[in-house]
């Protein structure tokens, strides 16, 4: 098996450019990528040629995991090993502990309800320096990326396809499922910027610049614009999403399950 580790200061001073799948990907200059490090996130290799890619869902972003689709050998993919061997078939789990880099997540207990993103990966200290095989991750995988490619050796971090908002109700660059575990996908949306930007001035103090590249030549309408580029290049302005796969939620055994922990904390501290 390997260990993301084994990528750590694999480009020392570089550009990185972390691919993510927002609908402003489906207009932005891809020639821009040639002969760039880039790492993908999820499934935006469906859109640009990427050198890496990050997942903590195999089953439905990595090509080799899925029916119809052709391997993709040139893709080095980083994910998590116990996700992986969750999904996989015997043969697709050998391919994968030959192949793919693995990832932890694992910090501290989940504080957090079944509705909500786990916090337990929500932590800054991994931002801060390398830590064995800790990636950042709380509500985006936008954000192990980006830790991914400062722990690579990145001086200049850059955002492409994370838009971190709808545009014109498009939510992805391309058809793909949403997930918004029983949320609105605004208020999503808002958990996926928050992490990334208290991320930002962590990287800053170790010297690393996280920027955000966009088409558009104007922040005051961004969807104007995506509209204009979306006629100038003959791409379509609205690609409807696929369902939503949030996990059905139990709720009232979560809280349960956490009370019945409460209730044994304080038996055993009597």
């Amino acid at each position: 098996m390997k260990c993301v580790s084994e990528l750590y200061d694999r480009y020392p001073n570089s550009d990185i450019y972390v691919v993510g799948t927002g609908a402003s990907l489906r207009v932005f200059p891809l020639s821009l990528l040639d002969n760039k490090i880039t790492i993908g996130l999820n499934q935006a290799w469906k859109t640009v040629p990427v050198r890496y890619s990050i997942t903590i869902h195999p089953e439905l972003s990595i090509p080799e995991f899925l029916p119809s689709e052709p391997a993709h050998p040139e893709i080095t993919w980083i994910t998590k090993y116990e996700k992986t061997k969750g999904v996989a078939t015997p043969e697709q789990l050998r391919y994968a502990e030959e192949q793919f880099y693995f990832f932890e997540t694992a910090g501290r207990p989940n504080t957090q309800p079944p509705n909500k993103p786990s916090d337990t990966g929500r932590m800054l200290d991994w931002v801060r320096r390398p830590t064995d095989d800790k990636l950042y991750l709380w509500t985006s995988i936008a954000q192990s990326g980006v830790n991914l490619a400062a722990n690579m050796g990145a001086k200049n971090v850059f955002l492409i396809g994370c838009d971190n908002c709808a545009l014109l109700g498009n939510n992805h660059a391309h058809k793909q499922h949403t997930r918004w575990r029983d949320a609105s996908a605004d208020s999503r949306y808002r958990e996926y910027y928050e992490g990334l930007a208290e991320m930002r001035p962590v990287l800053r103090e170790r010297g690393v610049n996280l920027v955000s590249l966009t088409p558009f030549l104007s922040l005051a309408a961004p969807e104007q614009d995506f509209m204009r580029l979306c006629e100038d290049l003959d791409r379509p302005s609205l690609i409807e999403s696929g369902a939503d796969i949030s996990p059905k939620l139990d709720y009232t055994g979560y809280y349960v399950d956490r009370f019945k922990k409460f209730a044994r904390k304080v038996l055993a501290a009597r």
